[in-house]
């Protein structure tokens, strides 16, 4: 029987436990042993299997000359000798550390594809205090090495599925462990927010999807997921990543082959330094199909450009933060090599426009995109104003006029349209404190550069955030089944009714699937986290009852301390069991109250659609004249009634509430007063 995803997730999770305060970044020491640790095992395992699948077919045993051939027609990835992970177990304690890093170096070599990917971690790296020890020291390493070793993580126990599943969970893991920190929202995107985008933009077999700040991968494999849903096979497209930081781009390679895709994904700045271009023309841009992205939000300096600002003394200006303060250059001698910003040149303090530009550059002429973004950029920026309107002359901003060319479309140096065309297509604004690493509020913004005739002046507006409308949890907020159904019903229909019916039943059943999978997966790990306890107690109890029968079978009386162990023995195996099997009625309820909220959600929105007063409070489709006479800001409450009204209050029981209070306020007061007496 192959290992279930749980179990394989939280067994690999209990590494973190082994290595936390151990290291920094410890998620990458985990994830690259794993995948050392994967292809060893495969490797054996494939030629185990290459050799059995010879002597069904054929009878016989395979000759040297016929071995050889199956071992290298079996593998996808070259393994030396005396780099594979039974090496790294014998290894003696002191050589632990170097014998581990020469055998991924030693692959990596052999392997160009895996170079940067299996030995992103340098094992034998010096420890910084000078003693002349490890970074890590050798015996945490053995505890690794000996608590991975029981796993087998070959096609026999853990299949592609399975063990890329596992590997997600982990991602989500160390992202939920480190919410509050940056790290987190550079590797991450919540589940529910890909789902929506992806499910918007419905990949085809065929398409090329691209991700330029693809952190460790889920817009791409979620995209290959769902091709494999409706075509029968992921590898029906092609996929596209590039990403900045050394450890999340290793880590995004390790998820694509983990999962059997065959992804590129390139290392790099995306914007001062693109990795995909034409074949023909280094500085064009390569265009693709479909583009999906959570960019960094609001990236200062993302041309490297800033210089720290000085005081008239020469003394550094800093921000309350204690960083330093940048001033920039001029746009006058600035010049995109790869001419990726027609709209105009962002302010080189905030990124938001010049990662748009570039997924809009990136966007062929039939193309979509999907983009997380801060809600700031619906916003921000002025329009031109006169003294007459404004009491002074004022030029336009630059992140106005990029926002107005969007839906306009782009202008030449003497402020004429290049071409008229709206490419945004639709907005969805998101509860705050959605995303890791951030509590700025956010939103999708999808572009579309063939939209439908009837819809080319238009845009869609969807209201997202209402209370209630998602999951308030102490450290971050969550969109649950039914908040997704509500969104994507909305992006589907653009307010039609019969495409809502018809997308909302679609949905349900696969909402449904969702959940039970979910609460599968919750039980399966309750299950595990009581285990090793109930395991302990149910051996205590045991020992302590056949004691106690022993000596009633021997007509011996047992000692009152004996029975007293046996009784607390029973109440903590009872007690462990009690909280497994309410820990297992909590989330069949919460599955319940899921499955409920989604038919509630039914009835809500189908309601909704023939109220055209309702309608205003979750979306409205806006014309470009509409736009116009807002100056292109597309702050949602310009468009959707966002007013949240007041709860209402039963006056009736309001007023016998403050009597009951001004009664008991009475009755202190007459007490207090009594004692004061007995005092005096």
């Amino acid at each position: 029987m192959m290992i279930t995803k749980q179990a394989l997730g939280n067994t690999l999770f209990g590494m973190a436990d082994i290595l936390r305060d151990k290291v920094e970044d410890y998620k990458s020491y985990i994830l690259s042993l794993l995948f050392f640790k994967r292809l060893s095992d495969n490797y054996t395992w494939e030629i185990e299997n290459g050799i059995q699948e010879f002597k069904n077919e054929f009878g016989i045993e395979p000759n040297e000359k016929q071995r050889q051939k199956i071992i290298s027609d079996k593998h996808d990835f070259i393994i030396p000798e005396e780099c594979f992970w039974g090496d790294v177990r014998k290894a003696p304690l002191d050589k632990k550390n170097d014998v581990l890093n020469k055998s991924v170096n030693a692959i990596a070599d052999a392997n160009p594809a895996l170079k940067g990917v299996i030995n992103t971690v340098r094992w034998n790296e010096p420890s910084p205090d000078g003693s002349g020890g490890k970074k890590l020291h050798p015996e945490v390493l053995s505890l690794l090495v000996s608590y991975l070793d029981a796993v087998d993580l070959s096609n026999r126990n853990a299949s592609v599925d399975i063990l890329g599943d596992a590997y997600e969970y982990l991602i989500k893991r160390f992202a939920d462990e480190n919410k509050g920190g940056t790290t987190a929202g550079q590797f991450y995107t919540p589940q529910e927010v890909v789902d929506i985008i992806v499910r918007y933009l419905k990949p085809e077999k065929g398409n090329t999807v691209y991700d330029p700040t693809c952190g460790s991968g889920g817009f791409l494999i979620n995209s290959a997921k769902y091709t494999k849903k409706i075509t029968g096979s992921q590898k029906n497209i092609r996929l596209f990543g590039q990403e900045d930081v050394w450890n999340t781009w290793a880590i995004a390679n390790i998820n694509m082959i983990l999962h059997g895709l065959d992804a590129s994904i390139k290392k790099g700045d995306t914007l001062r330094d693109p990795k995909f271009t034409e074949e023909d023309n280094d500085l064009a841009i390569k265009t693709f199909d479909l583009v999906m992205a959570n960019y960094p939000f609001s990236q200062e300096n993302w041309w490297k450009n800033g210089e720290p600002k000085k005081d008239k003394k020469g003394k550094a200006v800093t921000k309350k933060d204690g960083s330093p303060q940048l001033e920039y250059p001029g746009k006058e001698d600035f010049n995109d090599p790869y001419d990726r910003f027609d709209y105009g040149i962002p302010p080189f303090s905030n990124g938001d426009f010049a990662f748009l530009q570039h997924i809009i550059a990136s966007v062929n002429e039939n193309g979509k995109a999907g983009v997380v973004c801060p809600q700031g950029i619906l916003f921000r920026g002025q329009p031109e104003k006169t003294e007459e309107e404004d009491g002074q002359n004022r030029k336009a901003d630059d992140e106005y006029l990029i926002r107005r060319g969007f839906i306009q479309g782009p202008v030449n140096k003497d402020g004429k349209f290049v071409r008229g065309v709206n490419i945004i297509d639709a907005i969805v604004v998101l509860p705050g404190n959605l995303f890791y690493g951030t509590t700025i509020p956010g939103s999708i913004v999808f572009f579309n550069k063939n939209k439908a005739e009837e819809r080319k002046n238009k845009i869609l507006m969807v209201y997202a955030a209402k209370k209630g409308w998602y999951k308030e949890e102490p450290n971050m907020n969550v969109l649950l089944p039914q908040d997704i159904l509500r969104i994507s019903t909305i992006l589907e229909s653009w307010g039609d009714i019969g495409v809502a019916k018809e997308w909302i039943t679609s949905q349900k059943a696969r909402l449904r699937e969702l959940i039970q999978e979910e609460l599968d997966f919750k039980k399966g790990e309750i299950e595990l986290d009581v285990q090793e306890d109930l395991e302990f107690a149910e051996e205590k109890f045991i020992k302590a009852e056949k004691l106690v029968k022993g000596k009633e079978e021997e007509g011996k009386k047992p000692t009152k301390t004996e029975l007293n162990n046996l009784e607390k023995a029973k109440d903590a195996f009872d007690k462990i069991i009690a909280q497994k099997e309410q820990h297992i009625r909590d989330a069949e309820e919460q599955a319940e109250k899921e499955r409920i909220a989604i038919d509630e959600v039914e009835i809500e929105l189908l309601s909704m659609l023939t109220d055209p007063e309702l309608r205003k409070r979750y979306f409205s489709v806006v014309e470009l004249e509409e736009l116009e006479e807002n100056e292109f800001n597309l702050n949602i409450p310009r468009y959707v009634d966002t007013f949240e009204p007041d709860e209402e209050i039963d006056l009736c029981e309001a007023m016998e509430g403050l009597k009951a209070a001004l009664d008991k306020e009475n009755e202190v007061y007459e007490l207090l007063s009594k004692l004061m007496e007995v005092i005096q």
